[in-house]
């Protein structure tokens, strides 16, 4: 493996503060919205680092804020510190030999001393730390139809869940969108976990909801987010929330429709060809990810209102940077407090994440004109009571 730098010695020191700091959350439930003074938080990177992430977490200490960058190019793990908006450590994996993790597809930041390496359609789940060193590499086979654990950590995002020796991760299974009747997607799960000693897998009892494709065949896409309590499912094309607990015990639906959204979606029916189907998939509406405020007790669901594109080259434009969005607030039973319309074509909201200043979305879309090539730059957004 390649070596590092030496490790800032903060980073050290924080492996004593890994209890959770956002157990004082507020219990917000009056109507809010997303605001910003336009400040932003500058992260600079090298000529190897787009600043488009592959893929952000971060985590959060008593002492300190972290920022993990996943970068495919190099298979590497970048750590910023937030606070000083400082580089402090780069993790380079090999993808063969002893220390070889293949691909890095996603990762989860259990700790500083446990980090979790996914690669995705591979079945690879390696644990590291701030070393970088290999310290397990566990091995296991996916329920029958069912792919490796797909864990990503922009667009449709995912929390995985370590509770005691048991990971719990999502999946998607195997078969066509287009052909997925109604009946077979409702004996689907979202699901499962890995015994990290035994290898056994096993899948979480929540299915996809029946009536999902009673219209049509639809996207299967989806994300997740977690509280210390229940686990959160957002559907690409549905406008309810799902909600079960830790171990998947399906407890309620919640209506939760974006007012940008029309009630119906379409289907793949209406997608005859390439073009009709890149505008489906790109510029049809829809939601995508979920995230979890733990510091102010809310949820921020992220909605894409349909779009009109004429061309193959508008849509490729859509394919990675979206014209618009908005971002819902929710508060923790999953009522509606609010719905943020952000301006079009400028922000990157792939980028997102949540951390104890606020809700962090990225600036990096090309035709924002403050958008640097050489910066990781991201807008802070805070809750504000409506009047």
């Amino acid at each position: 493996m390649r070596k590092n730098g030496v490790i800032s010695a903060v980073l050290l020191s924080a492996l004593a503060f890994l209890q959770s700091c956002g157990s004082d959350t507020e219990n917000i439930t009056t109507p809010q919205k997303l605001v910003s003074d336009g400040q932003l938080v500058s992260l600079s990177i090298d000529s190897q680092t787009s600043n488009v992430s592959d893929g952000l977490v971060a985590f959060s200490t008593d002492s300190n804020n972290w920022l993990f960058n996943v970068n495919y190019t190099n298979n590497e793990i970048q750590i910023y510190d937030l606070e000083s908006k400082a580089l402090v450590k780069r993790l380079i994996f090999d993808l063969e030999g002893p220390q070889g993790v293949e691909y890095i597809s996603g990762i989860h930041v259990q700790g500083l001393d446990s980090i979790f390496l996914f690669g995705y359609p591979m079945r690879n789940l390696h644990l590291t730390d701030t070393s970088g060193h290999i310290k397990a590499n566990y091995k296991y086979d996916p329920p029958f139809g069912y792919t490796a654990a797909f864990v990503h950590n922009a667009h449709f995002n995912y929390t995985p869940i370590l509770t005691e020796n048991k990971l719990l991760v999502n999946t998607k299974f195997e078969a066509s969108q287009r052909e997925v009747t109604d009946d077979t997607l409702a004996t689907k799960a979202f699901s499962y976990t890995i015994d990290l000693k035994s290898s056994e897998v096993d899948l979480l009892p929540i299915k996809w909801p029946a009536g999902y494709n009673a219209s049509g065949p639809k996207l299967l896409d989806f994300s997740m987010a977690a509280t210390d309590k229940m686990l959160v499912y957002s559907l690409v094309a549905d406008h309810n929330l799902y909600v079960s607990d830790l171990e998947g015990n399906f407890m309620k639906s919640v209506d939760a429709k974006s007012q940008y959204l029309d009630q119906a979606f379409s289907s793949f029916a209406e997608a005859t060809d390439q073009l009709r189907t890149m505008k489906y998939v790109f510029a049809s509406d829809r939601y995508e990810r979920i995230l979890y405020d733990k510091y102010r007790g809310v949820f921020y669901r992220f909605v894409f209102p349909k779009v009109e594109v004429e061309n193959e080259e508008g849509i490729n434009q859509l394919r990675r940077f979206p014209r618009k969005f908005a971002v819902m607030i929710l508060d923790k039973d999953l009522n509606v407090l609010g719905e943020t319309l952000m301006p079009e074509n400028t922000y990157y909201p792939g980028n997102s994440f949540v951390s104890k200043d606020g809700l962090f979305i990225s600036i990096s879309h090309p035709d924002n004109p403050e958008n640097k090539e050489d910066l990781m730059n991201f807008e802070v957004f805070k809750l504000e009571e409506l009047k």
